[in-house]
C-alpha cells in the first residue's frame, strides 16, 4: 500500500473506482463502443450532498478532482448553464479514462478476473433466500468489510433484517453488533441494503443531532454558530454583541439541517447558563419543531468561506426565517478590508471550491462582494475578543 496515493484511501474514492471498475469488467474493455461514465449523484456519492461531518463534501470533491488530475477520470458538467449558484459536483458526471484502468487496479488490487468478486459471489449463493438483489453483494459495494473472509461478511449481514426486528438500533449500532465491533462498517450503505434485501430497512433508529446551548434568560434572540471554539467564546461573553442571545451549537449543522427540525432529532443540552425558563423552553421546542412560530428571532454567524456560506444557504432551507447577524459578519468583513485574512489555496481550503450566492439579500449583496474584492476568507473565531 506504500504506493498507492493517499487519495485512493478515501471511501468515497475507492466507493467510486469499484463502481467504475465493475462496469468494465461487465464488458469487453478492447472492443467497446462506449465511454465508461458514471453521474454525480446523491445515491453514488451521499458525501457531496449530504456529508455527515463538516467537510466530508470538499474532502471528497479534492479527492476526485485530484484523480482527474492524474489522468485518471474526466470531470463533466452535464449542463452549461445556470451553475453559478450550484456546487461543483452538481450537474456532472465522471468518465474512466482507459488510460487509468492499469493503475486503478493496481491500487485496489483489483486484477482483471477479481478472485476475491467470484469469491463473494460464491458465498453469496449460500444465502439467495435472505437476499434479494445478489448482484450488489460484492467487495466493491461493502469496501471496508472486503478484508474479512467473504464467508464471515456474508452470514453476518445476512442476521441485520432478523437483528433489526429484535430490537430498535442505529445503523451503527447495528454495525457494532454484527461486524467485528466497527460501528462505521455499514456507515452511508442505507440505500445498498435496501436493494440488497428488497425491503425498507429504515426501521433503523435514526441518529440524534446533539445541539448545545448556552440560555440567556430574557434573550432577544437565537443565535447559530457553526464551530465550537466560536460557542464556548460566546457563551463566555468574548464576542461583541452576543450578552441578550441564547447561543447554540451542533456539531455538523452541514450534513444534518434538512432534518435538524423534525421531532425528536435534536437534542438539546444547555450549558454554561441557568436551565431555560420552563414556559420559554415549551415555546422554543414547539417553534423549534415547526409547530408554532419561535419565541425570538434565529440568527446564524459562520466562517466567511465557501463552506461556511453553504452551511447557511442550507440552514436558510430548514429555518425560512433564519437571519444572517450582521454585527458578527461586519467584524469579519472589517478583517478581510484590512487584509487581515487568509487564501483558500494556501489554508487547505481549495477544495471548497467557489464562493456562491446564498440567496439571502444581505450577504449576497454585503459580504460576498467584499470577499471577491479581497480574494480572502476569514474563520468566524476571528470576532472572538482577545486580550
Amino acid at each position: 500500500m506504500n504506493d498507492v496515493p493517499r487519495y485512493i484511501l478515501n471511501p468515497c474514492t475507492r466507493r467510486c473506482l469499484n463502481r467504475l471498475l465493475d462496469l468494465v469488467d461487465k464488458m469487453s474493455f478492447k472492443n467497446r463502443t462506449q465511454r465508461v461514465t458514471e453521474s454525480i449523484t446523491e445515491s453514488r456519492f451521499p458525501e457531496l450532498f449530504s456529508p455527515k461531518e463538516p467537510e466530508d463534501d470538499e474532502v471528497a470533491w479534492y479527492n476526485l478532482t485530484r484523480l482527474s488530475e492524474q489522468g485518471v477520470i474526466d470531470i463533466e458538467r452535464t449542463r452549461k448553464r445556470g451553475l453559478s449558484t450550484v456546487a461543483p459536483w452538481e450537474h456532472a458526471r465522471i468518465v474512466f479514462l482507459p488510460e487509468g484502468e492499469e493503475s486503478v487496479r493496481q491500487w485496489l488490487d483489483r486484477p482483471a478476473g477479481d478472485p476475491a468478486l467470484e469469491a463473494w459471489q460464491r458465498e453469496a449463493d449460500y444465502y439467495r433466500e435472505q437476499f434479494q438483489d445478489l448482484t450488489i453483494l460484492k467487495p466493491s459495494s461493502f469496501s471496508s468489510l472486503s478484508h474479512y473472509p467473504a464467508r464471515e461478511v456474508i452470514a453476518r449481514l445476512a442476521k441485520l433484517p432478523d437483528l433489526l426486528s429484535r430490537s430498535r438500533l442505529s445503523l451503527y449500532q447495528a454495525s457494532a453488533a454484527l461486524f467485528w465491533g466497527d460501528s462505521k462498517a455499514l456507515r452511508g450503505k442505507e440505500r445498498i441494503l435496501n436493494q440488497l434485501f428488497g425491503q425498507d430497512l429504515m426501521a433503523l433508529e435514526a441518529r440524534p443531532i446533539l445541539i448545545e446551548g448556552s440560555y440567556r434568560p430574557e434573550c432577544q434572540g437565537l443565535l447559530v454558530v457553526e464551530n465550537m471554539d466560536t460557542f464556548v467564546a460566546a457563551a463566555d461573553g468574548r464576542i461583541p454583541g452576543v450578552e441578550a442571545f441564547t447561543v447554540l451549537y451542533a456539531q455538523g449543522f452541514k450534513g444534518t439541517a434538512s432534518r435538524i427540525r423534525e421531532p425528536g432529532m435534536a437534542r438539546f443540552y444547555w450549558s454554561s447558563s441557568p436551565l431555560p425558563d420552563p414556559e420559554w423552553l415549551d415555546r422554543f421546542m414547539r417553534g423549534w419543531c415547526g409547530h408554532s412560530d419561535l419565541p425570538v428571532p434565529i440568527y446564524y454567524f459562520g466562517d466567511l468561506d465557501p463552506a461556511g456560506l453553504r452551511i447557511y444557504a442550507q440552514m436558510r432551507q430548514a429555518f425560512p426565517s433564519l437571519r444572517p447577524w450582521q454585527p458578527g459578519y461586519h467584524l469579519l468583513t472589517e478583517r478581510l478590508l484590512a487584509g487581515e485574512g487568509h487564501q483558500l489555496k494556501t489554508s487547505g481550503k481549495e477544495a471548497q471550491g467557489r464562493v456562491m450566492l446564498t440567496g439571502c439579500p444581505w450577504i449576497d449583496q454585503h459580504v460576498i462582494p467584499v470577499m471577491e474584492k479581497t480574494g480572502l476568507c476569514v474563520d468566524q473565531e476571528a470576532a472572538i475578543s482577545v486580550a
